[in-house]
């Protein structure tokens, strides 16, 4: 269980997958719904959770760069090449829980992930070089 913010608790598997979507480079960061104060009560009707998500390439959780703020929904697309994510490297996901009253939970703790390499092009035989013409 991941603890978030003074009064809600963001459920187990924050930030639990990363998924390829039918998308060329597109993957898929999602997390379970916050129902529930870090107290264990719930939160009450009317009242909406929104998610924003971050990520950054320090573990610390410093400099970090919006994917997704706003969110109702428990994941959001992203395009590593878009969000300028190095390709090999590392960055740290997070996010954080905010009611449509204001209330809001600290961040998740960090969620590692390696950005893959890039997608390599359809390999094919080198041309040929070298050629001579011979007078015959």
């Amino acid at each position: 269980m991941i603890k978030v913010g003074k009064y809600l608790l963001l459920c187990a598997g924050i930030l639990s997958a990363l998924a390829i979507t039918a998308f060329a480079e597109t993957r898929t960061i999602s997390w379970n719904p916050v129902s529930t104060y870090t107290d264990g009560t719930a939160i009450e009707a009317g009242k909406t959770v929104l998610y924003s998500v971050y990520w950054t390439t320090d573990p610390g959780l410093g400099s970090l760069r919006t994917l997704a703020t706003s969110l109702t929904a428990t994941s959001t697309p992203f395009d590593p090449d878009v969000q300028r994510m190095t390709r090999g490297g590392t960055v740290y996901f997070t996010a954080k829980a905010v009611l449509n009253t204001g209330e809001e939970s600290t961040l998740s703790p960090a969620y590692p992930w390696v950005v893959p390499p890039a997608t390599p092009a359809t390999r094919s035989p080198s041309a040929p070089t070298g050629g001579i013409i011979i007078k015959r």
